[in-house]
């Protein structure tokens, strides 16, 4: 029999060795270190193989019953410790059938509607930055950026300048999983005038070691989320955007998959290009579509449409 410790230290190992993101791993570590710690001195196991759903289930019950977090959180444990017990089956230390988290399932999650930026306001979000200073200029494509790909916060910080390509960007998503997005035509446009005042910005002695980010900051180092946190909120706020829109950067990622909902993307498409792992977790931004919404795109893809009866 192997010690749960000594596994959770081979999981996060392998978790390295396989390029996982750093606060990837620390999540998983922080998830997995709870639920052993609960494992070890509630239900006295320390052994794998003394690991039965039950005592799952009753981990699971525990952190309900703390009542400090939603559903969805417990949901995030669950997937860890799912994600632990799989591992383990892959490197055959345990068989699929003795798998204590095969049959565990997600607990309910609330479902909340998701209210974001309309087309209105993220217009006047754009139009209202002046291109004059190179932060006005960085700001403008940097929004624009997270309306028009619908990427993570993260993911715009982590973005260099050899990600950029003519026609789609490299991105580098949860879980160290690359994607590409595509460049519109208006983000070509607010690239280059990005670009072109960068290059003014930081063609100075004293900036001879820029990072080698794509935004960058007045020092030339990379921006962090915090501060784009900021920027936006101030943006927002600058343009009167409705007090019930929080206008934080996953409001972007909210606002852009609605937007493609409503233009009639498929779901499976839509998922990849937010660097979903499958597309039921995309299915939650149809929650903040109105009524009206879904019946003009009914009515746009209806099935006989095409077939001049």
């Amino acid at each position: 029999m192997r010690k749960i410790s000594d596994l959770i230290n081979d999981f996060h190992l392998t978790q390295r060795v396989e390029g996982k993101a750093p606060k990837y791993i620390d999540l998983c570590r922080h998830r997995l270190g709870r639920w052993y710690e609960y494992t070890r001195s509630v239900c006295g196991i320390e052994m794998i193989d003394e690991v039965m759903p039950s005592h799952i289930r009753s981990y699971i019950g525990y952190c309900q019953e703390l009542g400090a977090e939603r559903n969805t959180t417990i949901n995030g444990n669950i997937s860890t410790i799912r994600l632990f017990f799989n591992y383990l089956v892959e490197e055959e230390y345990l068989d699929e059938l003795e798998n204590p988290a095969r049959k565990i399932k997600d607990l309910r999650e609330d479902k909340r509607i998701i209210t974001t930026f309309n087309d209105d306001e993220v217009k006047r979000i754009l139009l209202a930055i002046p291109e004059v200073t190179y932060s006005n200029i960085r700001d403008k494509c940097m929004l624009a950026f997270l309306f028009d790909t619908g990427i993570r916060v993260s993911e715009l910080c982590g973005i260099k300048k050899d990600d950029i390509r003519s026609d789609s960007v490299l991105i580098r998503g949860k879980g160290s999983k690359e994607r590409l997005v595509y460049i519109s035509k208006t983000m070509r446009k607010y690239m280059r005038k990005y670009e072109k005042a960068k290059a003014v910005k930081f063609d100075k002695p004293h900036f001879e070691e820029i990072e080698d980010y794509y935004f960058l900051d007045q020092s030339g180092h990379k921006l962090h989320r915090s501060r784009i946190n900021r920027i936006l909120r101030y943006r927002s706020d600058n343009v009167k955007v409705r007090k019930e829109v929080r206008a934080s950067p996953h409001d972007c990622r909210h606002y852009y998959a609605q937007a493609q909902i409503r233009n009639g993307i498929d779901m499976y498409s839509l998922s990849r290009l937010l660097g979903h792992y499958d597309a039921s977790m995309t299915s939650k931004y149809l929650r903040g579509l109105e009524q009206t919404d879904i019946l003009k795109i009914g009515r746009k893809y209806s099935p006989l449409n095409e077939m001049n009866l």
